[in-house]
């Protein structure tokens, strides 16, 4: 029982060996998956949410227009202040930012490449919405935090998180937030043909293992919720 007991820790520290020696030679999670999606956009690729031309912009609106619906379902207000973490080109901002009052819709990304093709499309809205936009960093995450904010989503992002940059992707999402804070992260799940649910990037189970002390996340259908309980 005792050298069971040991396996577990040295299996993480030597998981946290690989993950670091990876960075080192290849860089982040974080930084190969921006190199990668600037190189598609580029080549003209299209995608579905990112850069100046999308695959299906009829599709990707109602789609924005469903998780606005959602957002409202969830408890987002008027005059919350409400965080976008990782608003990618603003397709899924869009209808939020023209549901709340002016000032109180800020969007984050880890580049500010992605969402410079959203305010190419929305400049005026933007403007009369006063939209505030920002790189991603620890100085802006402790100046967005000082704000308080009331809401917090994370659309399209964590199904494209992986294993060894979910736990930073979530202690950010959580420095963001105080315990009045709803924050919902995008887990949609994969569905068989008659409508049975195969699975999920991440559980549920595995991201609370992750989370600060002091934080709890429950799944819904189609997002887990993040909550600060001290």
């Amino acid at each position: 029982m005792k050298n069971a007991t040991l396996a577990q820790p040295a299996s993480s520290l030597l998981q946290k060996a690989l993950n670091r020696l990876r960075e080192l030679f290849l860089g982040t999670p974080e930084a190969r998956y921006l190199a990668a999606m600037k190189k598609k956009l580029a080549a003209g690729a299209k995608h579905s949410t990112l850069g100046p031309l999308i695959r299906d912009e009829a599709y990707t609106r109602g789609k924005a227009e469903d998780w606005a619906k959602r957002m409202i379902d969830y408890g987002l207000k008027e005059d919350h202040l409400c965080v976008e973490f990782g608003c990618g080109s603003l397709w899924a901002a869009e209808p939020i930012v023209r549901f709340l009052q002016p000032g109180r819709y800020i969007g984050l990304d880890l580049t500010d490449e992605f969402y410079e093709y959203g305010r190419q499309r929305l400049g005026d809205l933007l403007r009369e919405k006063q939209v505030r936009l920002a790189v991603i960093g620890e100085a802006k995450l402790r100046e967005v935090a000082a704000l308080q904010p009331d809401f917090l989503f994370s659309r399209k992002v964590l199904p494209h998180v992986a294993e060894d940059a979910l736990q930073r992707y979530l202690a950010n999402v959580a420095s963001l937030m105080t315990p009045k804070t709803i924050a919902v992260l995008d887990n949609t799940p994969m569905f068989t043909e008659d409508g049975k649910i195969t699975g999920r990037r991440h559980s549920v189970e595995a991201m609370q293992k992750l989370l600060p002390p002091g934080y709890v996340i429950e799944q819904s259908r189609y997002a887990a919720i993040l909550r600060r309980t001290a």
